[in-house]
């Protein structure tokens, strides 16, 4: 009968577990935990992801990151890939005069753990320091090419 309970308690923790997680992983708008910004009282606009089959803007097997906000700029991102265990990082452009600081990063394909900190200008000019927000998103592998039709290996651009 223990036993039978246990198995019971862990198929239900297992079960909520991943329900849990499977909104966070799936869904790549806005960032799970946004950046804190300190000292400026306007604040920043939100932090959001986006993979190639979200949108068309990210390369494939990468993440594109963007501060919704024009005008605004600066920022630090670092990453790690979990499935690869790679490591690398970014920085966020200057502000710039009706643009939204974006930044593409090829992370590779697999659940990448990423923050977005450091010192920022917002909209309205005023400079400030992001505490680290973290996010979490699934990176859909690159497509396979397609194949050339013709079975030998060679391209298509000759006609038959």
């Amino acid at each position: 009968m223990k036993t039978r309970t246990v198995r019971g308690i862990t198929v239900l923790a297992a079960a909520g577990a991943t329900a849990f997680a499977a909104p966070a992983l799936a869904s790549a708008e806005p960032i799970d935990f946004q950046p804190i910004p300190i000292g400026c009282p306007a604040g920043v606009g939100v932090v959001d992801t986006e993979t190639a089959l979200a949108e068309e803007d990210a390369a494939p097997a990468g993440i594109e990151y963007e501060i919704e906000q024009e005008g605004s700029g600066g920022g630090q991102i670092n990453w790690v890939n979990l499935r690869t265990l790679q490591l690398g990082g970014g920085v966020l452009p200057e502000a710039a005069e009706g643009d939204e600081p974006a930044i593409a990063l090829q992370t590779g394909d697999g659940l990448v753990v990423s923050a977005v900190w450091g010192a920022h200008q917002n909209s309205d000019g005023q400079g400030c320091f992001l505490l680290p927000g973290v996010d979490l998103t699934n990176v859909p592998p690159a497509p396979a090419p397609a194949p050339d039709g013709n079975g030998d290996g060679e391209g298509d651009d000759v006609p038959a």
